[in-house]
């Protein structure tokens, strides 16, 4: 895809870990793009009538109305799907999805209420709509009828009726949950995705389908951690609110886990954490991830990973340095978070968490200042992050807090340590 141009005060608010709103609309946008150009992509590759046919009509729709396709094609899972089935393609590896383009159309239909048909075969016996949920066709092929009133997805062996609220379950239908978080300055809109294959990278730690009483309680915690990020971390929220769109649940409730995928942008995976300011700091974490994600498709800021590891104070393997550089400017989100939690807070905890992490990254971004595969725009960047760890490094913290902090950090060392006994000291490895 042919690459923005961000504007500088963007990007320089950007390496300092900051951006706002205004920063979380635009990557939002370039995102969008770049679906767009995936999906076009697989439709030019794809070599089929039909394919193509499904995608001129989502163009179509696009155009009659854009405000409910662009909420669609903004969606995690589709960018999951645009880009594998663009792997597939090229490597002639696998079974493209291919039909689910027809999928596609039909989800934008059905989100603008128009009118839509399309028959599919295919392998799998769910067909899955993006945003809205999965139809139990216990077939091989159907038919997706769509009116502007209602839809249906009709096999030899069932009739399934789309309801009208597509979250609630139906007779063969499985809806996709939503959580509203309130609040005075704003609201936060969230789809709890436990069902569509493309929402994040396949693995074991992705939950299964939750039940009433588990979506309840990730609406609790949500609640409670959108009014934390509102209250006292505006500047994020305002990015969580304008990037996230989507949570997929993983299976290891109460631990502190959470992830993003480059190939799922504005999806954040997390396991159910044990209180409200623990979520709110892994959406501080996270957001992060998803912002320098859509960064680096559109400038280079490092070339090509050298050979060489590095040791992050947040993981327990090496790290290449376009891993740390993704940690680091993670874990500056993360200071920044506890910086002003600290305010709220004012407990030994806050303090040290802030501490920590502050000094952790940037130790690590002077590890990669030094690195000469850094681009001139990749320096740039790097100044601006050190500039702002700087300012940190001015605070004051409790000594109590400090040295709960360099203690956490040389036990994080000595398992490190530990845990690669044929690991030199140092950061980098010869």
């Amino acid at each position: 895809m042919d690459r923005l141009v961000i504007p500088h005060q963007l990007f320089d608010a950007l390496a300092g870990g900051q951006g706002g709103l205004s920063a979380g609309r635009f990557l939002s946008a370039a995102a969008r793009d770049r679906h767009l150009v995936l999906i076009k992509v697989v439709a030019d590759m794809a070599g089929s009538a039909e394919v193509r046919r499904s995608f001129e009509e989502l163009a179509r729709m696009h155009e009659t109305a854009p405000e409910h396709v662009d909420a669609l094609l903004r969606y995690p899972a589709v960018g999951g799907w645009a880009l594998a089935t663009m792997g597939a393609l090229r490597q002639g590896e696998g079974t493209p999805e291919t039909t689910q383009m027809a999928v596609l159309a039909a989800t934008a239909a059905i989100r603008a209420g128009l009118p839509f048909e399309t028959r599919l075969s295919q392998q799998a016996r769910t067909v899955v709509f993006p945003s809205l949920g999965a139809a139990e066709i216990g077939s091989k092929a159907c038919l997706i009828r769509i009116t502007s009133s209602n839809g249906a997805v009709i096999s030899r062996r069932s009739r399934i009726e789309i309801p009208a609220d597509s979250t609630c379950d139906a007779d063969g239908w499985l809806g996709l949950r939503r959580i509203v978080a309130e609040h005075p300055h704003g609201v936060l809109h969230l789809t709890l995705d436990d069902l569509d294959p493309y929402r994040f990278p396949a693995g074991p730690q992705l939950a299964t389908r939750l039940t009433d009483a588990e979506v309840l309680q990730w609406r609790r915690l949500l609640q409670d951690a959108w009014t934390i990020l509102r209250d006292g971390h505006i500047s994020t929220a305002d990015e969580i609110m304008s990037m996230i769109s989507a949570i997929t649940p993983m299976s290891r409730a109460g631990w502190a886990a959470s992830g993003t995928s480059r190939t799922t942008f504005g999806c954040v995976a997390l396991a159910r954490p044990s209180c409200a300011r623990t979520l709110a700091a892994a959406l501080a974490h996270e957001i992060q991830h998803a912002k320098l994600t859509v960064l680096l498709y559109l400038v280079d800021l490092i070339e090509p990973d050298p050979e060489a590891r590095y040791y992050a104070p947040w993981r327990h393997d090496p790290r290449p340095l376009s891993g740390l550089l993704h940690g680091t400017y993670a874990h500056l989100g993360v200071a920044d978070f506890w910086r002003r939690q600290r305010l709220v807070d004012d407990s030994v905890v806050a303090h040290a968490e802030f501490a920590r992490w502050r000094d952790a990254a940037a130790k690590t971004a002077h590890v990669i200042c030094e690195s000469a595969a850094l681009t001139p725009i990749g320096r740039r960047f790097m100044d601006g992050m050190l500039q702002r760890l700087h300012a940190f490094a001015e605070e004051e913290v409790p000594i109590a807090a400090v040295e709960l902090a360099r203690a956490a950090a040389a036990r994080h060392q000595h398992d490190f340590d530990t845990t690669n006994p044929r690991w030199p000291h140092g950061s980098e490895r010869p």
